[in-house]
């Protein structure tokens, strides 16, 4: 196990990733900038953090595509369980830090940012079993769509866009749900050689 670890950097990643997470969380927690939009004339006000849990989902690919291909194929661990389990503990950690965070400041968007990691890494993961390394690129492909094209107002999201509703909103758990577990899915599934 240890190997594997040291195989997948998790050692410094799961740290790093998490501890960017944090920092992102304390210091934007309640900023919001107005962006561009397609679909609204005057830009719509976005909260910053809807970017941040894109940190950790480098992190989490970063450290699946950190692997030895001829070790892992031949050896009788079973890796794809390992690398689930920390998938998990890295969308855990970020849901702990968005709870900690929000109840820390009453900040509504530092609670959503777990959830928020928790879909973009589903994302990520479904796309990964379909096209390996760039599938890195979709949690951020997401979050600039939702900006671009997600709004019916400025405040008033919409329902596909997930992101940035509100931590009760049902619709966005239970889609955060059933992404996460497609990818969680599409990982185990997926064969070392796909990749």
């Amino acid at each position: 196990m240890i190997w594997w670890l040291k195989a997948r950097q998790a050692h410094f990643v799961l740290p790093a990733g998490i501890a960017g997470l944090a920092v992102l969380t304390l210091v934007f927690h309640d900023v919001s900038a107005r962006l561009p939009s397609i679909s609204l004339s005057n830009g719509t006000e976005t909260q910053v953090l809807l970017f941040a849990p894109v940190v950790v989902v480098a992190a989490v690919a970063r450290c699946l595509d950190s692997r030895l291909p001829a070790a892992e194929s031949s050896g009788i661990r079973r890796v794809r369980l390992l690398d689930t389990a920390l998938i998990v503990a890295f969308v855990l950690a970020a849901i702990l830090v968005g709870c900690a965070v929000g109840a820390l400041f009453s900040s509504a968007a530092a609670w959503t940012s777990g959830r928020n990691t928790a879909f973009l890494t589903g994302l990520m993961l479904c796309a990964r079993a379909l096209v390996g390394r760039p599938a890195v690129m979709v949690p951020l492909g997401w979050v600039m769509t939702v900006v671009l094209v997600g709004f019916r107002t400025w405040d008033a999201p919409y329902f596909w866009a997930i992101v940035p509703e509100p931590f009760a909103a049902p619709h966005a758990a239970i889609a955060t749900v059933l992404v996460f577990a497609a990818g969680v899915v599409a990982q185990l599934r997926t064969t070392r050689s796909e990749l």
